[in-house]
């Protein structure tokens, strides 16, 4: 039992480790992600072999103590992990990394450049095999239409942008369009994000998002869940004006 005290402890701090390390500049993107990737899945073992005591100790009635620190160690992480943002969609998070509401004309990033600070993945939109993943996966992840203004829309997407603590880098008014960074709370990934606003023919507006990663095959469902929460906030500010 020892054993599982200290392999829960070194893995929590393996991955505390890990994740402090990348932020500050000390470790490498793959080292500091595989590091924590790894601590993950031993703390979710320690965990499985904590409960099983834990329900032996309650079953026979016996005290314990010490039985129960890799159980709480264990544990620890997955808060962590909630407080970060990633939810239940790291489990069906499908491989990719680049999401975006209109897959067949994604917004493109003009002035978010190419050496802007470390990046693996192309701006690039990756094309049809990407957008038939996402589809299957987010299916919800579309584009809003709106029937406010387009130049109303735009400036309260800023707005929301604003509020959500995006750092919006260009906007571009007569375009309607502007492009953001923003950074994952645990690793502090940078994340690229672009917002078109498009006049409808028959009045309102058609807002696009692209949210993609920097670094990672997968973004464990971060990019989709920014997305709908910005949609979701700027449809409520829409409201509040009517």
């Amino acid at each position: 039992m020892k054993f599982i005290n200290w392999l829960g402890l070194s893995a929590f701090l393996i991955g505390v480790v890990a994740t402090l390390g990348y932020r500050f500049g000390f470790f490498p993107y793959n080292l500091a992600f595989l590091s924590f990737v790894l601590a993950m899945l031993v703390c979710a073992l320690v965990l499985f072999i904590g409960i099983i005591f834990l329900a032996v100790f309650i079953f026979k009635k016996k005290r314990f103590h010490s039985e129960l620190v890799p159980l709480l160690v264990a544990c620890a992480i997955f808060p962590i992990l909630a407080f970060s943002g990633v939810g239940a969609d790291i489990f069906k998070a499908p491989m990719i990394h680049d999401i975006t509401t209109d897959t067949d004309n994604p917004p493109v990033f003009a002035f978010i450049q190419p050496d802007d600070g470390y990046r693996v993945n192309s701006l690039v939109y990756p094309g049809e095999k990407v957008s038939a993943q996402q589809k299957l996966a987010y299916p919800d992840i579309q584009t809003f239409i709106t029937l406010s203004p387009p130049r109303q829309v735009y400036q309260e997407a800023i707005f929301v942008a604003s509020l959500l603590g995006w750092e919006i880098i260009v906007k571009d008014l007569p375009s309607l369009r502007f492009e953001a960074i923003t950074r994952t709370p645990l690793f502090g990934f940078v994340d690229d994000i672009a917002v078109r606003i498009t006049p409808i023919a028959a009045g309102g507006s058609a807002v696009d998002v692209r949210s993609m990663s920097r670094v990672g095959v997968s973004d464990l469902g971060t990019n989709a869940k920014r997305i709908r929460r910005f949609l979701g906030e700027l449809e409520q500010e829409l409201i509040n004006l009517q």
